[in-house]
């Protein structure tokens, strides 16, 4: 169990509060077993992040379940990451619960200007053109100045379709703030929120085909980013995933859990590795 501080903020003293409460409530549930709980910073070192996969995947043939529901980019990717090296990791499931809803206005502040992601910097550089794929969210963050000097570039979008009302209105709205004047051939992927597979798919055709690097940006749905992550691994290293990591999250960035048609909480299971076979 992993509990993930922010730096000092606004919303510190509402966040820790709500924080407490979802510990003992899930710490209740376990209260049979032991849980190995962990408090770590979300601007810290990624050598904490290796240190927990290392720790999860020490025993030869492990079946592991990592919900990324609450976690924050920065870290899962790199966790995914680390877990699929690990050769003791006989299972691998990723769960995602989405939400009910996201608050209007700003979700988030105070990001940190683009750079790459721990463990997914570009390591080879190329004379051809650049290739950028967008996954579009919410949010710009600071990506926006980026995206305009990219202008000329190979640019595409993997846009999350149907997302349902009011999201795809907000969709929508932050593809016009990074491109405000979109040229009639740039590539819109409309791919479902929760398809991952559809959307590593598309990623990777689109990054073994481009001729120079190729920059992958998760501004869209955890399951997309995911995508970006296991299609990094592909691409090789001409591919870089740049984020603007926020430093203050809002305390109702999200709510609830969303139901399917039948009732059921919306929680999805995608398998990465099974019996040592990966599936992507």
């Amino acid at each position: 169990m992993l509990r993930i501080t922010d730096p000092e903020n606004r919303f510190t003293k509402e966040l820790e509060s709500n924080t407490d409460q979802n510990e003992r409530e899930i710490l209740a549930l376990f209260k049979t077993s032991k849980v190995d709980y962990r408090v770590e910073k979300l601007l810290g070192e990624p050598s904490t992040w290796y240190q927990l996969a290392r720790d999860a995947s020490s025993t030869p043939g492990v079946s592991l379940l990592l919900d990324i529901s609450a976690m924050p980019k920065r870290v899962f990717l790199f966790l995914v990451k680390q877990l699929l090296s690990s050769p003791n990791v006989q299972d691998l499931l990723v769960c995602y619960a989405r939400p009910e809803g996201y608050k209007e206005g700003p979700l988030t502040e105070d990001a940190e200007p683009p750079a790459a992601l721990p463990g997914f910097a570009r390591v080879t550089e190329t004379d051809g053109g650049a290739t950028l794929i967008v996954g579009v969210g919410y949010t710009a963050f600071n990506l926006g100045e980026l995206l305009q000097q990219a202008r000329g570039n190979d640019l595409k979008f993997l846009f999350p379709f149907p997302p349902g009302s009011p999201a795809f209105r907000r969709n929508w709205r932050l593809l016009h703030e990074l491109v405000p004047n979109i040229p009639i051939k740039t590539e819109i992927q409309r791919v479902h929120a929760m398809d991952m597979f559809a959307a590593l798919d598309w990623i990777t055709t689109v990054g073994k085909q481009a001729t120079g690097t190729v920059d992958l940006i998760p501004l869209g749905p955890k399951p997309h980013a995911l995508a970006m992550a296991l299609a990094h691994r592909k691409i090789g290293d001409t591919a870089e995933i740049l984020y603007s990591q926020p430093h203050t999250y809002s305390p109702d960035y999200s709510h609830g859990i969303a139901k399917t048609r039948d009732g059921r909480s919306h929680i999805l299971a995608y398998c990465l590795r099974r019996e040592g076979k990966d599936y992507f």
